[in-house]
C-alpha cells in the first residue's frame, strides 16, 4: 500500500528503478487479477477557471449559477469547501456560508475540451478507459504496470503528463476494483496516490464509514446502520444470505463489493451500455477543412437531436461526437456528465469541446460528422436545478419549446438557427 502526495515524489521519479512485478494470477482462484485505477481530478472546473484567471489561484471559487438567481454550485474550490459548500448546494446557500466567495460563470465548451484532452492522456497508459464522468475515469491497467516497474510509478507517470501537459492536479487510486480504486483516490486528496492490494484494503479501506462505498446512499445506510454496519469492514463480513434477505440481490452485490469481489470490468466508451440513444449524423457533400462549415454542421446535428429529445420527452447526459476523415478513417469521442440535458446550445457547447480536441489529432479533412445522445431517461415534471443553469440559461431554454411549437405548426424550415443554417436541408 502506498499513499503519499505528489509532491514527496516529483524529484528523482524519472530515476525509479523497476522492481519486481506481482503475479497476475491468483493462485487460489486461478483467475487473472485485475488492477484497475481511478483517476479523480481536483477541483476540475475550479482548477481551470484558476488556470485561465491566475489572480484567483488559492482564493474561494464557486464555478455555477449566480447567487442572484436559481443556479447551484458547479464545483468549489478546496478554499471554498472549508466553509461546506460543495456541488449541488444552491448557490444562494454559498453565498451565506462564504460571503466573501467568488462566483464565476461556467465555459462548458472549455471544460469538455479539457475533458477530451485528459481521455487521450489515459489512453496512453491504458487501452481501456472507461470515463465516467467530465473529470473521473477508470483505466484497466491489468499488466501495463510492467512498463513503468510499477503500478506506483505508472501512477505518478500518468499525474506528471496531466500537470505538464494541463497544469492541473488529480488524485489516483488503484485497486483490484473499481470500487475500491475509487474509495483509495479519495483517501489522499488532494494531489495524492494510493496504490491497494489486499492488505492494504482491509488496513485503510475496512475501517472507512461504509457511507464511503460507491452505491450507498441515504437509504441504504440507515438500514445498514440498524443492522450493526457502521463500516465497510462491518459490511465486508456481513453474511451475504442475510444482506439478501434485507436488500435482496442488491445486498448480496453489495456485500461482493466490500469483498474485493463480484463487479463488473472497466468498459471502453464503445462497450458501454448505451441504454437509449438518439442520433443524426450527415455525410458532407464534399471533403471539408472548413472550421465554420463543420461547426456549422454540429450545430444543425445537435438542433435535430435536442429536438428529438424534447418531441419524446427525453433528456440524456453521455454525448457522443463522430467524425469521419476523407480515408474514411472514423473516430468517436464520448463524454458523460451527472446531469441530463435536452436543451439545443448546451448540446452544442458539449460537442464543440470534443470537436475542438478531435481536429487537433489530423490536419485531414472532413467526410461526416455525427451527434448522440445517449443513457436517455424520461424528463420529469419538475426537474431539479442543473449544474450549469442560471438564470440566464433558464431564460434561453424558453426558446426551444417556442422553436419546437412553431415548427410542428409551420415546418422545419420556418425558423433556423443562426449558425446552423449554413448546413440546413
Amino acid at each position: 500500500m502506498f499513499g503519499r502526495s505528489w509532491q514527496d515524489r516529483v524529484d528523482g521519479f524519472i530515476e525509479s528503478r523497476p522492481g519486481e512485478e506481482a503475479s497476475l494470477f491468483s493462485e487460489k482462484t486461478g483467475r487473472r487479477h485485475r488492477r484497475v485505477m481511478h483517476v479523480d481530478m481536483d477541483a476540475f472546473f475550479a482548477a481551470l477557471e484558476e488556470n485561465k484567471n491566475p489572480h484567483l489561484a488559492g482564493k474561494p471559487i464557486v464555478v455555477g449559477g449566480s447567487p442572484n438567481g436559481r443556479g447551484v454550485v458547479s464545483t468549489a474550490s478546496y478554499a471554498t469547501r472549508q466553509h461546506g459548500i460543495h456541488s449541488g448546494m444552491s448557490a444562494r446557500k454559498a453565498l451565506r456560508l462564504c460571503p466573501q466567495a467568488i462566483f464565476v460563470g461556467s465555459e462548458l465548451e472549455q471544460y469538455t475540451y479539457v475533458s477530451a484532452e485528459l481521455i487521450n492522456i489515459y489512453h496512453r497508459f491504458s487501452p481501456k478507459v472507461e470515463a465516467t464522468s467530465v473529470d473521473e475515469a477508470f483505466l484497466d491497467i491489468t499488466g501495463c504496470a510492467h512498463l513503468y516497474g510499477s503500478e506506483e510509478n505508472l501512477g505518478y507517470a500518468l499525474k506528471k503528463e496531466i500537470r505538464d501537459r494541463l497544469s492541473l492536479t488529480c488524485s489516483v487510486g488503484i485497486a483490484p476494483t473499481k470500487v475500491m480504486a475509487k474509495v483509495a483516490s479519495a483517501v489522499f486528496k488532494p494531489d495524492g496516490l494510493t496504490v491497494l492490494d489486499e492488505d492494504g484494503i482491509k488496513s485503510l479501506v475496512y475501517p472507512l464509514p461504509v457511507s464511503k462505498l460507491w452505491g450507498v446512499g441515504p437509504a441504504t445506510l440507515i438500514v445498514l446502520e440498524e443492522i450493526g454496519i457502521k463500516t465497510i469492514g462491518d459490511l465486508a463480513a456481513c453474511p451475504l444470505d442475510l444482506l439478501k434477505k434485507r436488500f435482496g440481490k442488491c445486498g448480496e452485490a453489495l456485500g461482493l463489493i466490500a469483498q474485493g469481489e463480484g463487479e463488473s470490468a472497466v468498459l471502453s466508451s464503445a462497450e458501454l451500455p448505451l441504454e437509449k440513444s438518439m442520433g443524426h449524423e450527415r455525410t458532407l457533400p464534399f471533403d471539408v477543412d472548413d472550421p465554420d462549415y463543420q461547426k456549422a454542421t454540429l450545430h444543425y446535428l445537435c438542433d435535430k437531436v435536442a429536438r428529438r429529445m424534447r418531441r419524446h420527452n427525453f433528456a440524456g447526459r453521455t454525448v457522443t461526437l463522430k467524425l469521419r476523415w476523407s480515408d474514411f478513417k472514423t473516430i468517436t469521442r464520448a463524454i458523460t456528465f451527472s446531469h441530463h440535458t435536452d436543451d439545443t446550445l448546451h448540446l452544442y457547447k458539449i460537442v464543440l469541446g470534443l470537436w475542438i480536441a478531435a481536429i487537433k489529432e489530423s490536419k485531414k479533412k472532413v467526410r461526416l460528422l455525427g451527434v448522440s445522445v445517449s443513457h436517455l431517461r424520461k424528463k420529469m415534471d419538475n426537474p431539479q436545478l442543473g449544474l450549469f443553469d442560471s438564470s440566464t440559461a433558464r431564460r434561453k431554454k424558453e426558446t426551444d419549446p417556442t422553436i419546437d411549437r412553431l415548427r410542428d405548426k409551420y415546418g422545419e424550415s420556418v425558423i433556423l438557427r443562426a449558425y446552423s443554417h449554413l448546413a440546413s436541408d
